[in-house]
């Protein structure tokens, strides 16, 4: 997962870029309002001088009422201000600019006292707008450099507010989905909160006591029914011996009585063997993977001679401190399954390497025919097979999945490119365990 796809850094990036912008925009529309005020204090300050000495001048008859002088050569070389003197009384322009009337009410008005008449001096206003310069001049001072840290820092509290719990309920659920561990509850802290996330924190132990008791009843009932069968059983083979001893060893009725037991007795022992998993201890002594793997090569030559089985396993030294016994089980039934629906003169590829992360990383393939896509993703589930007119119960590949996630890990099934049905066991937990003691 990449880092911008995550809830933390969207929610950070979110909320700081919104309070920045925000932040910026009202400090440079404060800036704004300061700087037009101060302008037009300093453009009123201007005009009442001049309208002072453009009175005082047109007293003296220096002036016309167009603002201009007689005497050209006698006018101020710095440009005046364009303004317009109106008497408050009658309306009538003392001084103006040509022949326009003055401008409207956006102009700057101000009222003047001179000579014992009412005044009120016209000015237009000055211009308004969001100049370039002022936008990079906020943004390379200091004021910008706080208001952005500032709403960084307040970004990431309130994400890692937010984010915190969510981690927290997501460490649980996948210690209960991942370990087994029906136990796993939200933490008291999160429960008594009267947030939405408190809410969602009781609905998680909700959900989570009522997966462990679904389960722990389930597992219960196989349980005894496995052993419940288990007697009559015992009693339907000592009568088929009985009927057998009476009809004759070579009666066709008998050995499908006694092939009939076998199978039975064969189903029991699968469930019984399904049933206990979630008891079976996670922590083992350290083994060489070498050392199993020749193992399974050796059993597979007894009842399979013919069959080719190539290893590969880096490092060759590769060694693992799990339950040897669960992954044993889990590789003998992947196993099985192969030579169950693949020719004999196929061969099988078992291999084993650590990763960069310093997991494990094992793989199975067959050179079969593969299975179909819809039946591949339920492969793994009890009692489903992949032809249903053979051998087995259907439930040699999910207690291969149930002993690689009691240890921590996980199984994966998928058609190989090159044709044949290709099983990936990953086990992270196991590999650090083995880092630490090795």
């Amino acid at each position: 997962m990449k880092w911008y796809s995550k809830l933390f850094w969207k929610i950070f990036l979110v909320i700081w870029l919104v309070s920045a912008a925000g932040t910026g925009i009202t400090v440079l529309g404060v800036l704004s309002v300061a700087e037009q005020r101060q302008s037009r204090e300093l453009l009123e300050t201007r005009a009442r001088a001049q309208a002072s000495l453009m009175l005082d001048r047109l007293s003296r008859g220096e002036l016309d009422e167009h603002g201009r002088f007689h005497d050209a050569d006698r006018h101020d070389r710095r440009r005046p201000l364009p303004l317009w003197i109106v008497d408050a009384q009658s309306g009538k322009v003392v001084v103006g600019v040509n022949d326009r009337p003055p401008p409207g009410p956006e102009a700057v008005r101000f009222e003047l006292e001179e000579g014992g008449k009412h005044l009120y001096v016209v000015v237009p206003a000055p211009r308004e707008g969001f100049y370039l310069k002022r936008l990079l001049a906020f943004l390379l001072s200091m004021q910008a450099v706080l208001v952005l840290l500032v709403s960084a820092l307040a970004s990431l509290l309130l994400s890692w507010l937010i984010v915190r719990p969510i981690n927290q309920l997501r460490r649980h659920a996948r210690d209960l989905y991942l370990h087994q561990n029906l136990s796993s509850r939200a933490h008291s802290r999160l429960s008594r909160r009267s947030d939405e996330i408190g809410e969602l924190s009781r609905e998680f132990n909700q959900m989570a006591g009522y997966v462990e008791e679904t389960l722990t009843a389930q597992q219960r009932l196989l349980q005894d029914v496995s052993h419940e069968l288990r007697a009559p059983l015992a009693r339907l083979q000592v009568a088929a011996g009985l009927a057998e001893q009476r009809l004759g060893e070579g009666d066709t009725t008998a050995e499908r009585i006694n092939r009939e037991c076998e199978q039975l007795d064969g189903l029991i022992a699968e469930i019984l063997s399904l049933s206990r998993l979630d008891q079976a201890p996670v922590e083992g002594e350290v083994f060489a993977v070498a050392q199993m793997f020749d193992e399974i090569r050796q059993d597979l030559h007894y009842t399979q001679p013919e069959r080719e089985l190539d290893t590969h396993i880096e490092p060759t030294d590769l060694r693992l401190a799990i339950n040897g016994d669960l992954l044993r089980r889990a590789l003998d039934n992947l196993v099985s399954n192969a030579l169950k629906y693949t020719p004999m003169e196929t061969a099988l590829t078992l291999s084993a390497r650590r990763l960069a992360d310093r997991s494990i990383e094992i793989r199975l393939r067959d050179r079969g025919e593969g299975v179909s896509d819809e039946l591949l993703t339920r492969l793994t589930e009890p009692f489903v097979r992949a032809h249903q007119g053979g051998d087995g119960y259907g439930l040699g590949l999910s207690i291969a999945k149930r002993a690689i996630e009691r240890l921590g890990g996980s199984l994966q099934l998928h058609n190989h490119p090159e044709g044949g049905l290709e099983c990936v066991i990953r086990l992270p937990e196991a590999v650090r365990r083995a880092t630490a003691r090795t």
